[in-house]
């Protein structure tokens, strides 16, 4: 594949990630879920954004933790944060666990077509 295509390919991508991402219900986060940061998996185009950023992602067992929380225990990447991230509080099998309520929850079935998705991208 030339390197034409494969910038065409991956620009194709970002925008579908990215409409993905505008669809998901709002959320009036408060920030304190931190502790539920934990293993992650990223599709190519999350992987490929991050790792931009000059980031690794993985599981810090040292600190319990994900690795792109940084020392105050705030995601380094919050703006680009995978799709599992931001999933997470809008499907009641991932509700907050402080209370934070969507504008609509997420059915399971949705949930697990947007993850596929990502997984594609």
């Amino acid at each position: 594949m030339s390197t034409i295509q494969e910038k065409i390919r991956r620009a194709v991508r970002c925008i579908e990630l990215d409409e993905a991402y505008a669809s998901l219900p709002r959320l009036d986060c408060q920030r304190k879920c931190q502790e539920s940061c934990g293993p992650i998996v990223l599709s190519g185009e999350e992987l490929w954004r991050i790792k931009r950023r000059g980031h690794v992602a993985y599981y810090d067992a040292r600190r319990h933790a994900c690795s792109l929380l940084n020392e105050e225990g705030d995601c380094s990447v919050h703006d680009i944060r995978p799709m599992i991230c931001r999933l997470w509080g809008l499907t009641k099998s991932m509700a907050c666990p402080f209370g934070c309520v969507p504008e609509r929850w997420l059915t399971e079935d949705e949930t697990h077509a947007l993850l596929a998705k990502a997984e594609e991208w």
